[in-house]
């Protein structure tokens, strides 16, 4: 291709401004911090030069304000009109050195894009400044049109600094008011290192100065600051320090359990970034709330959030590694307190577990587990035999323990959340552990068998057991089992659900996909109601002869199995459970036929 020619984009300014000012940032309360930001670093690069200039930044809202306007006065170094040109009218440039003769990483705020937040309230911005050094003060018109005009000022500066001044617009007055400013103020520059004032109908108020606790305010200064930032009294305060990312903080421990990953409060060279801003500490650690404070962590372009890159990931596994120490060395030196923590956040600690080693031998270690043997702990189970018999559901513990327990079959109950993923990696990491999951219904094999005499005695109530059972997709069984007070049990694993749910599907199904599914079948994956020979009752109701009366009883014996068990309930069972305990009693009331 020949006669090609280079043109420059054409940049609709209008669009341009309503897509900073109206997009980058979560609301227009962002205007007061990105004005505050921009003074800050004013005053920052002033005193740079001159460590004696002073240090002082006034707003005056608007509904205090003689013309109306509210005003952000500051002593910084100010801008004379080339600068004016370079920074305020310039949008996107990136130049080595700024026009506050400084380089720009030095600061947090970009002034010119910063201040285009001030479009969310107003539709004018008016900026009065006079560069040190110099004495000449400039006047800056920007307009939400993209526009903007410079002239020199017709009310020249006494001194160096910057005077913006903005009217309300009339949806935003609000926001501009002595109510709302001062509030704004508080929350963003608290822990600015500047002399703050808001004037107030009541007079001026100091909003900045303020320390954060791990500068020296002590443990009750912290427990405070928790306080206000999770609501309550922390049950504890862990300090977090990171000199390579220039992240200094306090994690404050919750005092109540939560599920869910909360954010942090952040701040970015002292100025708030955001109350809860997320992925500053790793997942795992969801049982704390932190307030931290970076040097030098990245910033998104709306300064509201962290840019997710290398040293973000970096300083997060950092301060997670503090956090796991200060964890370990808690529950290695204060039981105590440990187990109050675990007593409210074991959620959180197991999640850890899956999938960091340090945390996995806190849990093996100190977290109990419900057994059949009693609770103990992992690593106190595991010392018991080298191969461990579990479960991995609440329901089939329930099943199993009363059993378990009188065979002196030790079963650890893996069924809660992260206990097959805590207990897999365990045994991976333990050398001659090895872990075999308990199926409710394989216990049943563990049973002794009738005798022949006394297998040909049960074969009657068997029968008639089937005929109850019927459409029930149980399968009656006689067993000889401990305890001997336990009439009968109803034992029913994850593959006989799934063949159930298997089978329910198909009966709704069009045939061509029922005869699939039939294809998958499990005819062995049944559940089993097993009656024990073991029992008195149970041998006097095969020996009864009476088919109605058995009947009723095994009915009766089956809802109570599956009430023990605590198994959810098809509509077969609801029914069967509904009619079994008024057949039973009709049938002793009446001494006859139910």
């Amino acid at each position: 291709m020949t006669g090609a020619t280079d043109s420059p984009f054409h940049v609709d300014l209008r669009g341009v401004v309503d897509l900073l000012s109206h997009h980058l940032y979560s609301g227009p309360r962002v205007y007061l911090r990105e004005l505050l930001q921009n003074s800050l670093d004013a005053v920052t690069a002033r005193t740079q030069d001159d460590p004696q200039a002073p240090r002082r930044v006034r707003i005056v809202p608007a509904d205090l304000s003689p013309d109306g306007c509210l005003h952000v006065d500051d002593s910084g170094i100010g801008l004379d009109e080339d600068g004016i040109r370079a920074v305020l009218a310039t949008i996107g440039a990136s130049t080595k050195r700024d026009a506050l003769g400084l380089a720009r990483e030095s600061f947090l705020g970009q002034f010119g894009i910063g201040l285009l937040s001030c479009f969310l309230v107003t539709d004018e911005i008016r900026v009065t400044t006079r560069r040190a050094g110099t004495d000449e003060t400039w006047l800056w018109v920007g307009r939400d049109d993209g526009t903007y005009s410079v002239a020199p000022s017709p009310q020249p500066r006494a001194e160096p600094g910057t005077d913006v001044a903005l009217r309300p617009r009339g949806s935003a007055a609000d926001l501009l008011s002595a109510e709302v400013v001062e509030r704004l103020a508080a929350s963003y520059a608290s822990y600015l290192p500047v002399d703050l004032v808001v004037e107030t109908a009541g007079g001026p108020v100091i909003a900045a100065g303020r320390r954060f606790p791990w500068e020296g305010g002590g443990r009750d200064a912290a427990l405070s600051l928790g306080e206000v930032v999770v609501g309550a009294r922390p049950l504890d305060v862990v300090d977090l320090s990171d000199p390579v990312s220039g992240v200094r903080g306090q994690a404050f421990v919750l005092p109540h359990p939560t599920g869910t990953r909360g954010g942090h409060r952040l701040y970015a060279k002292r100025m708030l970034v955001g109350e809860s801003v997320p992925d500053v500490l790793p997942d795992w650690t969801f049982f704390v709330r932190a307030v931290l404070d970076t040097e030098r962590l990245a910033l998104t372009a709306s300064r509201e959030s962290l840019a997710d890159d290398d040293v973000l990931g970096q300083t997060r596994a950092r301060l997670g590694d503090q956090l796991k120490r200060w964890l370990l060395r808690m529950a290695r030196t204060d039981r105590a307190r440990a187990q109050e923590f675990f007593g409210v956040h074991h959620l959180a600690v197991k999640a850890a577990a899956t999938t960091d080693d340090d945390m996995l031998e806190v849990v093996a270690e100190l977290l109990p587990w419900e057994t059949t043997v009693g609770q103990m702990t992992l690593a106190q189970f595991t010392a018991i035999d080298r191969v461990i018999t579990y479960v991995d559901g609440v329901e089939d513990f329930q099943q199993v323990a009363a059993i378990a327990r009188a065979e002196d079959i030790a079963v650890l109950n893996a069924g809660y959340a992260y206990d097959r993923t805590i207990l897999e990696r365990w045994v991976a990491r333990t050398d001659g552990l090895e872990a075999v999951r308990l199926e409710p219904e394989h216990l049943a094999d563990r049973f002794s068998d009738p005798d022949p005499d006394e297998a040909a005695a049960f074969a009657p109530l068997l029968d008639v057991a089937r005929q109850v059972l019927g459409r029930s997709e149980v399968r009656p069984v006689v067993r000889s089992f401990r305890p001997a007070t336990m009439h009968a049990v109803l034992l029913v694993g994850r593959d006989a659900h799934r063949e159930r749910d298997r089978r329910d599907v198909a009966a709704a199904v069009d045939d061509p996909w029922s005869a699939a599914l039939a294809e998958i079948a499990e005819p062995d994956a049944v559940a089993r109601f097993v009656l024990n020979a073991e029992h008195h009752a149970v041998r006097r109701l095969a020996d009864c002869g009476d088919a109605e009366l058995q009947r009723v009883a095994l009915e009766a014996l089956y809802a109570h199995a599956l009430l023990a068990g605590r198994h959810p309930l098809t509509p077969f069972d609801s029914a069967l459970v509904a009619r079994a305990l008024p057949a039973l009693i009709d049938r002793a009331v009446d001494g006859g036929p139910a």
